[in-house]
């Protein structure tokens, strides 16, 4: 028999939700407790749901206080981790992590609404019993502050409106209840409930954040935007008074300079800035624009208003936040959407690209600038005051004093599981060779890439361009074609007008003709990116060889496409292996199960045909898509989906649990070094893990320095599991007192 307490909170403070739960959790008032005790033992047995005021009456419910010291009791919540610190820090309830669970982190990990009132309508929850959105305005009554009055509004002075309060609080735990009832669980038990409990402790524990850094940037950054202001007022005739006025320079632009910009993104500016006889006012307005776009004030801003006790972030990281794959997302400060270090840089040729930078360079170089404000100063060191800024985000997460940062990072994860479900066997063996001898730049599998696509030697390929080989690689394994080629080389400032001279002369005349029918298509269709048709030629061509050269690969995609589009026409049947997954659907789901027995779950899915004209005249082909229900910030719609997508899904979701199998092993390692787990037992219990962030495919510790050497770090990380025995592995692992890689 398994016992459950389903309990919620409501709470006032006049801290605002929106700066996270630690901060929110300190200051709060918890109004009301509601709670619902059930066992299931081959049936649910059911208590009704209870009421408790503890701004009324202060002493626990009877009940309550026992399901509270009963170790058997699991206490479920939706957005646990918020109804667990209030209790622990405002009733002085404090229940252990392991006695937790969580419907949005149930819900998140099949791919469903995180918000409980678009959840109870994803699982067929009766109307009845869903959650009472009417009443949901209650909050703002009695949870926040009125401004006319200066306070709060108390439950004596509307004692009506609170008494509907009370009743949509306890039909919030029904509802909750019911829900929990009905939701899947298979990606949340056993290891999955595990990292769960995990990365409560990893967000408890939170990462140190360099407040002094912070303030420094903001005042920095305050001043170069006085700068900027003068020289595009100056610049513009006082008609736009800053870059930032997004819509105004745009129209100023195009009105009075005759520049015909389709937008202001930064790879299009950067491409106009590369314009040798570009007027010199609308370079100034552009270079302008291209440095405000890179601005972090409002970051650092964010984490300087987020910021707890210890200098410390917390709860940033939001498990299966990024949908059905698993992977983590994040919020806040958002250390998993910060740009890569790179230095805007102009070559000799007028070029304008990216260097990647160093972290020595940023805290010897550019953080001094910065508190210096030198950096104002001069663009060719800094690469300008807001460039400057931005290259400091990732160094503001700090160690704690003493301590350092052990930073373990999987080498090309992503690209060697897709090699691995398709059992191409000569890219494995090429991904093998390069983690024996990483030292060896000539084996590097992506920098070997960049070099066949754009002729480059590849001992010459830097970083930045071994990055846009990565992502190549990973466009074209995900069956993109020369859109995602596009996209690429836009996101990474590539030049693809070489690729005529280095690619076309090599290409067979059969390799030539499919190309030159494919632009010729895409231009009548006007979906050609505008490229010149040799380019756009050449692009195909590459696409073509990746294909051949990575049959396997291109095998297991439409393999994929196959089994998922017979498994939808034909529910209920059995199951296609493929890619080493299993694939079938019921009349509601589409399920792809995952190496190790997790699922990716679509749900109500369905195939529809489209006839596409022949831009040439023809005869129209057929084409059949697949569609689902998904999740889209708090909107459900109905969306589109091809093979890539499914094999993108794929992949990511088994990287995404070869880094939680890694983060349980990596906490339980750290715990057995003494120093280590005694400097972990001088902090409070919720926060006990040498693990304080991950991003991505990086996994990151707060360690006493010299305790937990890279080495181990690095063996740890590359253990094998039994359902990846055979995948190649390696880690790339540095220490540094800062958020940088060396």
């Amino acid at each position: 028999m398994t016992k459950y307490c389903f309990i919620d909170t409501e709470t006032k403070s006049e801290i605002d939700i929106s700066l996270g739960h630690d901060l929110y959790t300190r200051a709060c008032v918890c109004m009301i407790v509601t709670y619902a005790l059930s066992t299931y033992d081959r049936g649910w047995q059911d208590q009704p749901a209870k009421l408790w005021e503890p701004w009324d009456d202060p002493v626990r419910p009877v009940d309550l206080a026992a399901a509270v010291r009963d170790p058997e009791v699991i206490f479920v919540a939706h957005n646990a981790a918020f109804d667990r610190l209030v209790l622990q820090r405002q009733l002085d309830i404090d229940i252990p992590i392991e006695r937790w669970q969580c419907t949005m982190a149930i819900a998140c990990s099949h791919g469903l609404p995180g918000s409980l009132e678009q959840l109870g309508e994803a699982v067929g929850l009766p109307t009845d019993l869903r959650k009472l959105v009417d009443d949901k305005g209650l909050i703002d009554t009695f949870c926040v502050p009125q401004p006319r009055l200066g306070r709060f509004i108390t439950p004596l002075e509307k004692p009506d409106e609170w008494k509907r309060f009370c009743n949509y609080a306890v039909r919030d735990t029904v509802t909750l209840r019911e829900i929990f009832k009905r939701l899947p669980t298979v990606n949340y038990v056993g290891s999955n409930l595990r990292g769960w409990h995990l990365d409560q402790l990893i967000n408890e524990r939170g990462f140190g954040f360099d407040r002094q850094l912070a303030a420094a940037a903001k005042s920095f950054l305050a001043d170069a935007k006085v700068g900027s202001d003068v020289v595009v007022a100056k610049a513009s005739g006082n008609e736009v008074h800053a870059a930032s006025q997004r819509n105004r320079l745009l129209r100023y632009l195009r009105e009075k300079c005759g520049v015909d910009i389709e937008s202001l993104r930064a790879s299009e500016v950067r491409e106009w800035l590369e314009h040798d006889d570009l007027d010199p006012v609308v370079r100034v307005l552009l270079e302008q624009r291209l440095e405000a776009g890179k601005s972090s004030g409002a970051k650092f801003d964010r984490g300087l208003r987020m910021v707890g006790p210890g200098s410390r972030i917390r709860h940033t990281i939001r498990w299966a936040g990024a949908g059905r794959t698993g992977r983590f997302s994040h919020r806040g400060y958002q250390p998993g959407n910060m740009a890569r270090p790179v230095l805007t840089v102009r070559r000799e040729n007028g070029r304008i690209e990216l260097e990647p930078v160093k972290a020595s360079y940023i805290d010897d170089v550019i953080i001094p600038g910065i508190y210096s404000k030198a950096a104002l100063n001069n663009d060719l060191v800094y690469g300008g005051p807001y460039e400057a800024c931005a290259l400091t985000l990732r160094h503001a997460i700090v160690a704690a004093p003493g301590n350092e940062l052990v930073t373990g990072d999987f080498k090309n994860i992503e690209s060697v599981i897709t090699a691995w479900i398709a059992g191409q066997e000569d890219e494995l063996q090429a991904f093998a060779l390069a983690f024996a001898d990483p030292k060896n730049k000539s084996l590097d599998v992506y920098r070997k890439q960049f070099s066949a696509f754009f002729g480059t030697p590849v001992l010459e390929v830097n970083d930045t361009e071994r990055q846009a080989g990565k992502v190549s690689k990973l466009a074209f394994g995900f069956g993109g074609g020369v859109g995602a080629l596009v996209t690429m080389a836009a996101g990474y400032q590539m030049d693809l007008e070489p690729l005529t001279d280095i690619i076309l002369p090599r290409a067979t005349a059969e390799q030539r003709e499919k190309a030159y029918k494919a632009w010729r298509r895409a231009f009548l269709r006007a979906e050609d990116y505008e490229l010149e048709p040799k380019v756009y030629q050449a692009c195909d061509i590459l696409k073509q060889i990746y294909r051949t050269t990575n049959d396997k690969i291109d095998a297991m995609r439409r393999a994929v496409d196959t089994a998922v589009k017979d498994s939808i026409r034909n529910p209920g049947s059995a199951a296609y292996r493929v890619a080493k997954c299993l694939i079938w659907a019921t009349p509601h789901y589409l399920n792809i199960q995952l190496p190790n027995g997790d699922r990716l779950i679509y749900a109500s899915p369905k195939l529809f045909v489209e006839k596409i004209e022949d831009p040439e005249g023809g005869k129209p082909w057929v084409t059949e898509t697949v569609s689902y229900i998904t999740v889209r910030g708090k909107t459900v719609r109905r969306e589109r989906a091809w093979s890539g997508l499914f094999v993108e899904n794929i992949v990511q979701a088994i990287a995404n649990r070869v880094l939680r199998a890694a983060l349980l092993r990596v906490h339980a390692d750290t715990l057995t070094v003494p120093a280590i787990a005694a400097y972990l037992a001088s902090l409070p219990v919720g926060e006990r893990t040498a693990i304080v962030l991950h991003v991505h495919d990086e996994i990151v510790l707060d360690v006493p320095a010299g305790t937990y050497p890279k080495e181990r770090l690095q063996s740890v990380l590359c253990e094998k599991e039994e359902w990846f025995r055979d995948l190649p592995m390696a880690a790339d692992v540095w220490n540094y007192p800062r958020y940088g890689k060396r």
